[in-house]
């Protein structure tokens, strides 16, 4: 069975990812374990059929909820059968665009399916950056303080997309902040339904989402936030660094150079980060990934910073968050490395001590906004 509770591999990596997601809504670990037991570790199509299977049980039994008028059960199996279309398209390279396009617009159904119903609203909104339109959430607070909301623009990394970085932070709303998502660049809709690949000037869709933000009226220009989680350990920096209307970034893992610090550090993802920038060779994301860089960048960010990664992360290297940490610009900076396997936090993302990190992330963001 896939042991994802210490993974040494990738199946099990992916499947932490979702445990630590299920925790806030986007799935059941009892399930997860359950369908992990049916997957051959190591087998792909196995990976996927079995994703299938438990996407389709749990969108069917969505759907029959709803027609019996059980709304609140029905928004629970839609936001899970979300995040299990999710799973089925994880390993499905580029070969296999047209399906992971597929499954994507399954996940994005059940996801709107969900928010239709779920209390605070979530409205489905569209940002225009020149000639792109980008896909994406205003998600409401619950039991906002009066007067204008708080609120955080929340980019995720390679392969995430919108609907599945809402549940790394549904916390926030639930503190009383408005959060922005956004398939940017690279990113969810904008890379499966529309063709529009990364770029390493993300301070130009950020603003463009800022922007957006900025002219909600509800917003409180005041205390605005940015947060980015993955690879957006680099995009939400490198948009930081440009932006002068917010008040506070976290990078959820910190990257200071793409090509060092991920696609030459963790091999596995090269065929990823090739799709993101448009389905290119080898040498041409190597020459591609050069401007992915903080060089010359992160001084400019003087907003308060807060910055986690594991020691032990095998997807980004840590030593890039710190070489990022050290050149940002801002006075009020602060680094976390977990580097204790029995406290957890050492993997990427520390999915597995999101009991500790979601509370300190997100006490932070409220110390700062």
């Amino acid at each position: 069975m896939i042991d994802f509770f210490f993974p040494t591999e990738g199946m099990g990596s992916q499947t932490l990812r979702l445990v630590a997601e299920a925790s806030q809504g986007g799935g059941d670990a009892f399930e997860i374990a359950r369908v992990c037991k049916e997957i051959e570790l190591g087998d792909l199509e196995s990976w996927e059929v079995e994703w299938v299977k438990k996407a389709e049980d749990t969108e069917a039994r969505a759907k029959k909820c709803l027609v019996a008028g059980h709304e609140r059960s029905a928004m629970q199996y839609f936001f899970a059968a979300n995040q299990y279309w999710r799973m089925a398209d994880v390993f499905l390279r580029i070969d296999r665009n047209d399906d992971k396009a597929a499954y994507f617009a399954k996940s994005q159904e059940n996801f709107r399916a969900a928010a239709t119903l779920n209390d605070p609203p979530i409205e489905v909104i569209e940002v225009q950056c020149g000639d792109e339109t980008y896909d994406g959430y205003f998600c409401h607070p619950r039991n906002p303080k009066p007067g204008k909301w708080p609120a955080l623009f929340f980019i995720g990394g390679a392969d995430a997309f919108a609907e599945e970085i809402y549940f790394s932070g549904k916390e926030m709303t639930e503190r009383g902040y408005a959060m922005l998502l956004v398939d940017t660049p690279g990113r969810g809709s904008s890379m499966y339904l529309k063709n529009i690949p990364t770029r390493a000037d993300y301070e130009v869709p950020g603003k463009a989402c800022f922007d957006y933000l900025f002219s909600r009226p509800e917003i409180d220009s005041d205390r605005v936030g940015l947060m980015g989680i993955s690879m957006a350990g680099y995009y939400a920096p490198r948009v930081a660094a440009f932006e002068d209307r917010i008040k506070c970034l976290v990078s959820w893992a910190g990257c200071y150079s793409i090509l060092d610090d991920l696609y030459d550090f963790y091999e596995h993802l090269q065929p990823v980060v090739q799709r993101l920038l448009g389905g290119v060779s080898h040498e041409e994301a190597r020459e591609q990934l050069k401007a992915f860089t903080m060089e010359g960048v992160a001084g400019n960010i003087k907003v308060p910073t807060l910055m986690t990664h594991g020691t032990s992360d095998k997807l980004m290297d840590w030593k890039g968050a710190q070489k990022l940490f050290d050149e940002i610009g801002a006075e009020d900076k602060t680094l976390v490395l977990y580097d204790d396997p029995k406290v957890g936090g050492t993997v990427h993302c520390s999915h597995d001590c999101w009991v500790h990190q979601g509370p300190m992330i997100f006490d932070w963001i409220e110390e700062h906004l």
